[in-house]
């Protein structure tokens, strides 16, 4: 087992250097959504080696998207159906490159990042409410990350109206509890980063975050 995860922790490394050097923006996102995943873990009450399953798991959401030409990855206006659907195949492409190799949590979230409660996303379809909790924050963090961003095709919203529309989304597309995490991290809070004390970054990374680690907040016992 822990030849194991040493091997998970080794790819995971050299996905991170990969995915920089093909698209610095999406190695951003992926780092960034991983960051208020881990902060959504601690505010849940997770446990540390809960939350370097959700930095990783945060990670590699999107690893799929290396399968993407950046001719659509990086299109600045809308996409067309067929250039939808091959988006949209992203979560099964990281799937198949991880699910051999990363624990079940991780490899759950990554094939399921675009799943609803309400049952209505893809690939599958799936009720949300059977989704394990790790995938259910990847969903909320993903969200979260992918507003308060620039994107080719929309300016970024402010925190408070990003947090807004999580919490109207709660019940049908993202987890109630997750969403009211969320809400309690950010709550009168302009950046779009966690504070400090909701940061948390895996010892395995070695420098692979942009910025140092700071220190990480006592948590409580129960697990997410």
């Amino acid at each position: 087992m822990k030849q194991d995860r040493a091997v998970a922790e080794a790819v995971t490394r050299k996905f991170a250097e990969v995915v920089r050097l093909r698209d610095e923006s999406l190695a951003n996102h992926l780092h960034r959504t991983a960051e208020v995943a881990c902060a959504l873990g601690a505010q849940l009450g997770a446990d540390v080696d809960t939350l370097d399953l959700l930095y990783t798991a945060g990670f590699l959401h999107d690893v799929g998207k290396l399968a993407i030409s950046e001719a659509i990855l990086w299109k600045p206006s809308g996409l067309t159906r067929a250039e939808w659907r091959v988006v949209r195949e992203h979560p099964e492409e990281g799937h198949r490159l991880v699910a051999d190799i990363m624990e079940r949590e991780v490899a759950s979230a990554v094939l399921n990042h675009h799943e609803r409660m309400d049952g209505e996303g893809y690939p599958r379809g799936l009720d949300g409410r059977t989704l394990p909790m790790v995938a259910r924050i990847v969903q909320v963090a993903d969200a979260f990350d992918a507003m308060t961003n620039h994107r080719p095709y929309r300016p970024a919203l402010p925190t408070p109206l990003a947090v807004e529309e999580v919490r109207r989304c709660a019940g049908s597309q993202f987890d109630a509890e997750v969403a009211d995490a969320l809400a309690a991290i950010f709550d009168g809070r302009p950046e779009r980063r966690p504070p400090a004390e909701r940061r948390h970054y895996p010892a395995f990374l070695n420098g692979a975050v942009p910025e140092g680690p700071p220190a990480l907040v006592r948590l409580r016992d129960r697990s997410a």
